[in-house]
C-alpha cells in the first residue's frame, strides 16, 4: 500500500515538472499537439497560430452552403448568415490548453498526442434574420390564439389557434459551424403553442348571444367618444368563466391622461363638472345592464347622484377607480364571453355564451317623482327687481328594478336588483337686493 502511495506521488510530481518545463521552454508558444479544428497550431507563437485561426475563420465563414425552410431554399454562406469566428478568443483558448484549469486534467492533456480545440463563434441575430427574410421567413412567428368572432345576424364563430414558431439560434449555430461545402441545412425551429387552443375554446361552446344593450351619445363631443371608445375596447374579448367576478376598475385600470384619457363632463356632487376620464360612466352603465339581461349575479354597484339620460331609470352604474367600483359575478357553469362595439353615437355590448346559459328580463319602475325644490341667491350689487334663472331645476325619483331570469325557459321568481334614490336638482334664481 506504501508502494502505491509513493508511486502515485512520484507521478504527481513528475508531471508537475513536466509542466513546469512545458511553460518555461514553450514560453509565448503554444503547447504541442494542440490543433484548432483539426489545424495543427501546437508549438507555434501567436503570430503565426493567429495566421492559421484566421484562414480558418475565413473558411468556415465563406462556405457555401443553402438554407431551408419549407419548401423554400436560399443559397448562402455562414458568415453572410451572421455566423462569426473569433480569431482573439479562439487563440487565447488553444494558449491556455495546458496551462490553466485543475491540475489532473492538465496532465491527462499533456500525455495526450492530440489535443482539439473548438473554435469560438458568435451568431449575429440581425444579420441571421436578414437571411431568413431573403428566404421570406422571419425569425419568430407569434402563436395566435384560438377566438370567436361575431358574423352576419351575430352569431359566434369559432376561429381556430395558430401555431407560432422561433429559430432555435444555438442549434442553427452549431449546424452552421459544421456544414460543410455545398450542405443543405435545415432551420431548426421551436413550437410556439397559443394560450387557448382551439380544443380549449371549443369547449368553452360560445354558441349564441344570450343579452344585448345598447346606450346612445352626443359624437360631436370628441373627448368624451374617445373615452368611451378607449374604455369600452378594454371590454372587447373579455372572458367571465363560471365561479369567476369581474371588476371594472381592475380591468378597465386608472382613467388618467398617461393612459390616453381626456377631460369630459363627469357627475360629481350633483353637478356636471369636467374631469378626467368623462364619459366612462356610461360603458360601466352599459356594462351593468347587459349583465342584468344576461343572468349574471351583481355584487357591487351603486348609482350616480342625478338621473342619468342615457339608461331606463335605477339602471346606471358610476366608478371611480380606487373607490367606486362595478362588480358581477357568474354563477353558472357556463363561460361567457363579452363583445363590445362603438358605432357613431352608439355604444352596444352583448354576452355570449352556450344555449343552455339562462336569460333573464329587467324591468325599470319610477316609485316616486320629486319635485325640485326653489333657491334664491341675493346679489347685493344689483338693483332690487333684477331677476335672472342661473338653473333649472329637475325633479328627483324613487326607482326600483325588477329582474325574472329564466333558465330553460322556466320562469323564475321576480326579484328586486336595487331600490334608489336620484334627490331632485333645484331651480335657482338670482334676484338682487340684501334679502330677506
Amino acid at each position: 500500500m506504501a508502494r502505491w502511495k509513493l508511486g502515485v506521488l512520484l507521478f504527481f510530481l513528475l508531471g508537475l515538472a513536466l509542466l513546469a518545463l512545458a511553460r518555461f521552454y514553450f514560453s509565448g508558444r503554444i503547447l504541442p499537439g494542440v490543433a484548432v479544428a483539426g489545424r495543427p497550431v501546437g508549438g507555434m507563437d501567436l503570430g503565426r497560430a493567429r495566421k492559421v485561426i484566421t484562414e480558418l475563420a475565413a473558411e468556415v465563414e465563406n462556405r457555401q452552403v443553402s438554407l431551408r425552410l419549407g419548401e423554400q431554399v436560399l443559397a448562402s454562406t455562414p458568415g453572410a448568415l451572421g455566423l462569426e469566428v473569433d480569431v482573439e478568443a479562439t487563440l487565447a483558448r488553444a494558449y491556455a490548453l495546458g496551462r490553466q484549469g485543475p491540475l489532473v486534467k492538465r496532465l491527462v492533456l499533456l500525455s495526450a498526442r492530440k489535443r482539439r480545440v473548438e473554435p469560438v463563434t458568435h451568431l449575429d441575430q440581425q444579420r441571421l434574420q436578414a437571411g431568413l427574410e431573403r428566404l421570406g421567413g422571419a425569425w419568430r412567428r407569434e402563436p395566435a390564439d384560438a377566438r370567436i368572432e361575431i358574423g352576419a345576424g351575430g352569431q359566434p364563430r369559432l376561429v381556430p389557434a395558430v401555431t407560432g414558431w422561433q429559430v432555435d439560434a444555438a442549434i442553427l449555430k452549431s449546424r452552421l459551424e459544421e456544414a460543410t461545402t455545398g450542405q443543405t441545412i435545415d432551420i431548426p425551429l421551436n413550437r410556439l403553442e397559443p394560450r387557448l387552443t382551439t380544443a380549449e375554446l371549443a369547449a368553452r361552446r360560445i354558441t349564441r348571444q344570450v343579452a344585448s344593450f345598447t346606450t346612445l351619445f352626443d359624437p360631436a363631443e370628441a373627448d368624451r367618444t374617445h373615452n368611451i371608445r378607449l374604455a369600452a375596447g378594454t371590454l372587447d374579448g373579455l372572458w367571465l368563466p363560471p365561479g369567476g367576478e369581474f371588476s371594472f376598475n381592475r380591468t378597465v385600470g386608472p382613467r388618467t391622461p398617461d393612459r390616453g384619457y381626456r377631460d369630459a363632463l363627469v357627475v360629481e356632487e350633483g353637478n356636471f363638472v369636467p374631469g378626467t376620464g368623462g364619459g366612462v360612466c356610461q360603458v360601466s352603465s352599459t356594462l351593468y345592464n347587459v349583465a342584468l339581461l344576461a343572468g349574471l349575479t351583481i355584487t357591487e354597484r351603486q348609482p350616480h347622484g342625478l338621473p342619468i339620460t342615457y339608461v331606463p331609470p335605477g339602471r346606471d352604474a358610476t366608478v371611480a377607480y380606487g373607490l367606486i367600483d362595478l362588480k358581477f359575478r357568474n354563477d353558472t357553469p357556463y363561460w361567457y364571453l363579452l363583445k363590445t362595439g362603438v358605432e357613431v353615437g352608439k355604444l352596444t355590448m352583448a354576452f355570449y355564451a352556450p344555449d343552455e346559459a339562462p336569460r333573464a328580463e329587467v324591468t325599470s319602475q319610477v316609485l316616486e317623482t320629486i319635485p325640485p325644490l326653489e333657491e334664491i341667491e341675493w346679489e347685493p350689487d344689483w338693483p332690487p327687481g333684477r331677476v335672472e334663472l342661473k338653473r333649472e331645476g329637475k325633479p328627483g325619483f324613487r326607482t326600483q328594478v325588477i329582474r325574472i331570469i329564466y333558465q330553460d325557459d322556466k320562469k323564475g321568481q321576480p326579484e328586486v336588483v336595487s331600490r334608489d334614490l336620484y334627490p331632485p336638482q333645484p331651480r335657482i334664481i338670482r334676484k338682487g337686493g340684501q334679502g330677506g
